[in-house]
């Protein structure tokens, strides 16, 4: 073709990030030369998706280490008096403590992965599968088909701080 280097960088640039193209100089009768035109189609087709991945991957990259570093900073900060609340009544609403489970359902509520709702519709969903009622599913209770669920009357709401503060910490998951 004969370019220098800023018309060539030019040319693939604009046809990678745009999809459109620097048209390509034509011989006397306005054709574009077979050569030329197959090159163009092939780094079209295949130029311009690689480059789009590539930018996707560079730019997951760069934010990678902030999400992990946001993650950490959510996980780090400590409890404040209403989360505390809630998980000390989670699971055992007889004991003032927090156990692994109510830590990690609480980081799940904090995070916004769950609501209050999907986590009363869960425990609903433990007990019918506790049959023996002692706050621990057995092998063939956790196994077991045809367990009844619970009722869906449980409604879907959006996620928020943590569940506005547990309605405010009147807590009831029960």
């Amino acid at each position: 073709q004969k370019w220098d280097i800023i018309t060539s960088t030019h040319f693939a640039v604009s046809a990678l990030a745009t999809g459109g193209l620097t048209a390509p100089p034509v011989n006397e009768r306005g054709v574009l030369p077979t050569d030329v035109a197959i090159f163009v189609g092939v780094f079209s087709l295949f130029g311009v998706p690689l480059f789009y991945l590539a930018m996707g991957n560079f730019a997951k990259l760069l934010i990678q280490a902030h999400l992990a570093e946001n993650e950490q900073r959510i996980i780090r900060t400590p409890l404040k008096p209403y989360e505390y609340l809630i998980g000390s009544h989670l699971t055992s609403p007889e004991n003032d403590v927090i156990h692994l489970s109510d830590f990690i359902v609480i980081q799940f509520l904090r995070r916004g992965l769950t609501d209050i709702n999907a986590i009363k519709m869960i425990k609903k969903q433990f007990e019918a599968m506790d049959r023996s009622g002692n706050g621990f599913l057995t092998f063939e209770e956790a196994t077991r088909t045809g367990i009844p669920g619970p009722d869906d009357s449980a409604e879907t709401t959006g996620r928020n701080e943590v569940d506005e503060g547990m309605m405010d910490a009147g807590v009831g998951l029960s």
